[in-house]
């Protein structure tokens, strides 16, 4: 960029008076502030282009910093500020410690541990005081390392430390995840670790590295919503008493924690093998609140009576309690939903009303479980009301295990419900099957209560126009379009709307009846034409004849609108026919399609014209039928030639229902139908019985043709030098011998030399041939012969199977009992054939 540079604050300058008399002089005190400020505005503007320039290239400004702006980390990170590090997985080769006042927040990234067994220390540490939140995040060992070392250990502890997850968020690692004396929160998000497939090829010990993190937590408030803990450890090489590593993992809660898990799964399960069982447990001083919580069921025992508990208290005091849905839904006598519906719940047989665990066993369910619910304790959005689908979901607490009741839990899980809206109320009941049966249909349960009362409203019917105004032409019908609406609960059937005009309904100017409204509908309705021209008020009335109950005067109140019509004379114009044209043709009995187009002084078109087709002959309409000009002023319209008009010619007059428009008129000329051979064929013009006549012509001749060609186009035969037959002069092969013959050369059939194909002598012999052209009769007495040279073998053959001489009656009896049979018809046509 160019430098800017200030003009000296003392300057020399020629000055305009002494530019007359050539003098120098030095510039003002004013003047040289003038050149400053002119210096001091340059840099300004300057500067601020620069600043600008940066601020426009610079990313976008997001809440909170992050001092990791590559993607990766080197060495140890100590947080104590406010991080948030957006979409970048870190690859991490060092420590994270999160110290207090420190805060660190992964959006659609998160960390990757590089490990190896040189770097087994490096880990992940929020202490007190501080924060990690991953959200759509990660947090996981790399692979892909040489000597890959994938445990990690994160650790939470500290007074006021807090961890989340939520929208997706994964852990992804083998190791350890402990936590002391601080809030974990997981929404929508999974604890898992690498499959066996991911880790092929690495060189560790499998079983020891495809789970999740070992889980340890103490003094801690942990929450689960919609969220998972899969792979939980296991150690397949335990059963066999060579373990490698820890036996089997648990998730452990101890010194005075509590677990809330709504709508999750926990790994934990039934397995009676020696590491691979897995169990939720809770020391003497800490609880579990399950909330519909599902566990592995892959592993179940055959026999029951092996099980081992998937949730187990390690001593006294130590609780876990089952809590399951009931969803509840009310309808009213119509099967409409009830919104508003109260629910309470009292066990059976005792009536007690349903309590809490974890809300001190109150009758209402802790702050916890109705945020997740998103209702109140109280109040039109109270948890046990129904809302505007006429559903409730109610929390009921079903199973207990303690100490006393391994390997099973107390079981409670049969509730009386009453349902109460306004003065009715409904009895219902719902049963939960007891502990082990924790499947996800074991957890939640449907009711449906009816009340014998009307919720739903009636038809509750509005109009409105969509447009408030029109303008339409003296004595034109046109269109309004009108949305009907249905402000009640109940579809109306058999809906009317009509229209008047000026408000008397004297005379109905519009309907359409037998209509179904649900919600809403949007109707089109012609209206008559109005013979006044100016302003006029067109009422629209839906149920105009206030069949539908629609529950009183308020709801009648809203059954009508208007629309201002501004009536015009229709404009000074003319009508134009497009087809018939003027002089063709049809057919009595036949449909006559007529169009055209309607337009004004200026060429414009004219639409919502009435037009009025008619058939004449003279002053006699014979036929009509009637049309509407469209928008653009073209109409088309069909009118029926009857019958029995007489041949002739005829007129289509279209006529405009005003007198201002012209009408117009085309000539035709009208045939009465008859046999089809008097007919014109389409495009050719001639009637049909004289294309037939000369389609027959056509055909006589090709078969007189074929004819000759079969019969006398045999051309110039020539003898075969090998075996005697007659075969075609221009052949290269004998069709009877086969043999194949030079050009323009041929074998004698006598003494077997080769001469020219054209003489009628042979040069060697002497013999003459029979060449040039042959008659019919010629060559079918040549087949003759050679026929009959063939039958006289067989004759002699059958003499010789039969040992004596056969009359020609005996031989023509066993020749047709023969598989060569053939009569010489057959033969000259298969020698034809072979000819050909």
């Amino acid at each position: 960029m160019a430098r800017a540079t200030c003009p000296p604050v003392v300057v020399l300058r020629m000055r305009s008076a002494d530019s007359t008399s050539g003098g120098l002089g030095l510039s003002s005190r004013s003047e040289r502030n003038a050149k400053a400020l002119t210096c001091l505005i340059v840099w300004s503007v300057a500067l601020g282009g620069l600043f600008a320039a940066v601020v426009a290239l610079s990313p976008a400004a997001r809440a909170g910093t992050c001092d990791q702006v590559g993607g990766v980390i080197t060495g140890d990170w100590t947080i104590t500020t406010t991080q948030v590090c957006t979409g970048i997985v870190y690859s991490v080769d060092g420590s994270i410690n999160i110290n207090a006042g420190g805060s660190l927040t992964l959006v659609n990234g998160g960390l990757s541990f590089s490990k190896d067994t040189s770097h087994e220390g490096y880990a992940l540490n929020v202490n007190a005081g501080g924060e990690l939140v991953l959200d759509n995040s990660v947090v996981t060992t790399q692979t892909d390392a040489i000597n890959p070392f994938l445990k990690l250990a994160f650790t939470v502890s500290g007074a006021n430390s807090h961890f989340a997850m939520k929208n997706g968020a994964i852990l992804k690692f083998p190791g350890w995840f402990n936590a002391t004396g601080t809030t974990i929160d997981v929404t929508g998000s999974t604890i898992t670790g690498f499959s066996s497939t991911e880790l092929f090829g690495l060189g560790v010990y499998s079983d020891d590295n495809d789970d999740s993190p070992l889980i340890s937590w103490a003094s801690t408030t942990a929450s689960l919503y919609g969220s998972r803990i899969e792979r939980i450890y296991e150690n397949g090489t335990a059963s066999g008493g060579n373990a490698t590593g820890p036996i089997e993992g648990n998730v452990a809660l101890t010194a005075s924690s509590n677990l809330y898990a709504y709508d999750s799964y926990i790994g934990v399960d039934f397995s009676n093998v020696v590491g691979l069982h897995n169990a939720l447990r809770v020391d003497g001083t800490s609880n579990a609140y399950l909330y519909a919580v599902t566990i592995d069921r892959s592993q179940d025992p055959v026999l029951k009576s092996t099980w081992q508990p998937a949730y187990e208290p390690l001593a006294a005091g130590g609780n876990i309690f089952l809590l399951r849905w009931l969803r509840a839904s009310v309808v009213d006598s119509t099967g409409f939903p009830v919104s508003g519906a109260s629910i309470w719940s009292t066990l059976s047989p005792s009536a007690t009303t349903a309590q809490y665990p974890d809300n001190g066993l109150s009758s209402t369910p802790s702050a916890r479980t109705l945020a997740y619910l998103g209702r109140a304790a109280s109040g039109a959005n109270a948890w046990n009301h129904t809302d505007s689908s006429g559903l409730a979901v109610i929390p009921l607490y079903t199973d207990v295990i303690t100490t006393a009741s391994l390997p099973n839990a107390e079981s409670f899980g049969n509730y009386q419900l009453t349902v109460a809206f306004g003065a009715a109320t409904g009895p219902s009941g719902v049963d939960f099957d007891p502990y082990p049966a924790i499947s996800a249909a074991n957890n939640t349960k449907f009711v449906s209560v009816g009340l014998a009362v009307q919720v739903r409203t009636g038809p509750d019917l509005t109009v409105a126009p969509a447009s408030p105004t029109m303008t339409v032409l003296q004595n034109q019908p046109f269109t309004v379009y009108a949305l009907i609406s249905n402000q009640g609960q109940t579809t109306a059937t058999g809906v009317s709307v009509a229209a008047y005009l000026d408000g008397s309904r004297a005379v109905t100017y519009g309907r359409v009846d037998s209509l179904t409204v649900a919600t809403s509908l949007n109707q089109t309705m012609t209206i008559q034409g109005v013979a006044t021209v100016g302003a006029h008020t067109l009422e629209l009335i839906v149920d105009p004849d206030n069949t539908i109950n629609e529950g009183g005067s308020a709801q009648e109140s809203n059954n009508f609108a208007n629309i201002t019509l501004n009536v015009q004379p229709p404009p000074a114009g003319f009508t134009a026919i497009l087809t018939p044209t003027s002089g063709q043709s049809v057919v009595s009995g036949n449909a006559l399609s007529v169009t055209g187009y309607v337009r004004d002084s200026g060429s414009n078109g004219i639409g919502g014209v009435v037009l009025a087709i008619e058939l004449r002959s003279g002053a006699t309409v014979l036929a009509t039928n009637s049309t509407m000009s469209a928008s653009d002023g073209f109409f088309i319209g069909t009118i029926v030639v009857p019958s029995n008009t007489q041949d002739g010619q005829y007129s289509i007059v279209v006529t405009p229902a005003t007198t201002l428009i012209q009408p117009d008129t085309a000539n035709i000329a009208v045939q009465r139908s008859s046999s089809f051979l008097f007919q014109k064929v389409p495009v050719l013009g001639i009637e049909w019985w004289l294309f037939l006549v000369i389609l027959a012509a056509a055909a006589a001749v090709a078969i007189g043709v074929s004819l000759y060609w079969k019969v006398y186009g045999l051309g110039k035969m020539v003898e075969c030098g090998e075996c005697g037959a007659f075969i075609p002069e221009d052949a290269t092969t004998c069709p009877k011998c086969g043999v194949e013959f030079e050009r323009d050369m041929a074998k004698c059939s006598n003494c077997q030399a080769w001469i020219p194909v054209d003489v009628k002598q042979c040069p060697e012999c002497g013999v003459e041939f029979a060449t040039g052209q042959l008659e019919m009769a010629d060559y079918k007495e040549k087949m003759r012969l050679q026929y009959d040279e063939v039958i006289a073998r067989f004759k002699q053959e059958a003499s010789r199977q039969l040992g004596r001489s056969l009359s020609e009656t005996e031989f023509q009896e066993w020749w047709r009992k023969q598989p060569t049979f053939l009569t010489f018809e057959d033969w000259l046509r298969e020698e034809e054939e072979m000819r050909k």
